[in-house]
């Protein structure tokens, strides 16, 4: 038993098809800046890890430092341990956004990432600075 079928032959070309890559326009970039190509591969992640780990144990120190000056200062220490905890976390804010800014700055620079981190660092220094002035 033989199929025939009711499609067309197909067609074949004497002119090739035009490649892809020459019929799409790239946009330029302005100033020849290429902001957004670059991935951020895992060695450096592990190194920007590396030293946000370093930098939060350089910071405790500093926190335990601080704390211990202001009780000596005669502040409360609750108050002296409060106020070392918000220096703390508005330090670590600070280094997260500059190391994710050495990472890859066209993409950890965006509002996204760049409003929370900066928002928790201003709260974070704005009550250091209230609990800075406060006496027994």
């Amino acid at each position: 038993m033989a199929q025939t079928s009711t499609l067309p032959a197909p067609i074949e070309s004497e002119s090739p098809a035009p490649s892809p890559t020459t019929t799409t326009l790239a946009a330029p970039q302005p100033l020849g800046l290429d902001l957004g190509a670059k991935k951020v591969d895992s060695r450096d992640a592990l190194i920007g890890v590396a030293v946000l780990v370093v930098l939060a144990i350089l910071f405790f120190v500093i926190k335990n430092a601080y704390a211990n000056w202001r009780v000596r200062e005669r502040v409360a220490p609750s108050r002296a341990n409060a106020s070392g905890w918000f220096l703390f976390l508005g330090l670590l804010m600070i280094a997260i956004m500059a190391v994710l800014a050495v990472l890859n700055s066209g993409q950890f620079l965006a509002p996204l990432y760049i409003a929370p981190l900066g928002g928790v660092a201003a709260i974070s220094l704005v009550a250091w600075l209230m609990t800075f002035s406060a006496k027994r």
